[in-house]
């Protein structure tokens, strides 16, 4: 294993979502970008087939990398530079299925839909005949920076990966799509990964780069012994094919100037910024 090393990219886009325990009809998202979601986004850029019997092995060095997210406040616009969007939940309600083959990626896609047969008992129906009702959740106009640190030869393979992705890239859903570019940043550590990127995003903004003290972050700690206040996710990712995923202790830190707050109380729903 080399030096260890930071990646620093941008997750700027209209819609977001972090899902950690969501399936099936119901998709919620968190706050913050999630580790399964953002070692899903550097999986496609590398090419890391979920149906490849090499899966667990490739993915192993990416779940071994810790991850901070850095929540950043987002203009309205350039004659506005001091209005912040405000943060807030979309909850969209469509249908799903009705045309995935009955394989068994196909089963895996749409969960289980039962039918009376013609003697009166129940039978599932394939995958092909399955529609199914679905409520997911998306955060909009969310702005954070990720930062993950670990072995150096992972870091930069990940940081070519992103510049140049084997396939398309998102935040969490297909419907995710960045607003900017993604802007991997490699440098010897966090601190200076996040700095750089953050003057890099300064610039596109025609403001001065943030300090990183006053950005509210989520924080995944070097060791895994938790200490008070620290929660767990079930989101570091052993086989996107068989759905696995192991626990991590995540350590909220939150900014220390009010104006780093992306929106208003009025703004956003009763208690929002309390669960960030």
């Amino acid at each position: 294993m080399s030096d260890p090393a930071s990646l620093a990219i941008l997750l700027d886009g209209p819609l977001q979502a972090w899902g950690v325990s969501s399936r099936f009809q119901r998709r919620e998202t968190e706050a913050f970008p999630v580790k399964s979601g953002l070692l899903g986004l550097l999986a496609a850029a590398l090419r890391i087939d979920k149906h490849d019997e090499a899966e667990t092995d490739r993915l192993a060095p990416l779940a071994a990398l810790r991850v901070t997210a850095y929540r950043l406040p987002k203009a309205r616009g350039l004659d506005a530079r001091h209005r912040e969007l405000p943060v807030q939940r979309l909850v969209d309600f469509h249908t799903v299925g009705g045309g995935y083959p009955d394989t068994p990626e196909g089963r895996l896609n749409i969960p289980p839909v039962a039918e009376k047969t013609k003697s009166g008992g129940m039978r599932w129906r394939t995958p092909d005949k399955r529609t199914v009702a679905t409520s997911r959740t998306y955060l909009t106009d969310a702005r954070f920076a990720a930062v993950l640190t670990g072995d150096a030869a992972t870091i930069q393979a990940a940081a070519e990966a992103l510049a140049d992705p084997a396939w398309g890239v998102w935040f969490g859903r297909k419907a995710c799509l960045p607003a900017l570019p993604l802007s991997p940043t490699v440098a010897p550590t966090p601190d200076e990964a996040l700095s750089a990127l953050l003057a890099r995003l300064a610039e596109w903004d025609q403001r001065p780069p943030l300090d990183p003290a006053t950005l509210d972050r989520w924080e995944e700690p070097k060791t895994a012994d938790a200490a008070e206040g620290d929660f767990f996710l079930h989101d570091s990712p052993l086989s996107y094919q068989q759905r696995s995923f192991a626990a991590r202790p995540v350590r909220h830190h939150r900014g220390s100037a009010e104006s780093s707050r992306s929106a208003t109380p009025e703004s956003v729903p009763d208690g929002y910024f309390e669960a960030l």
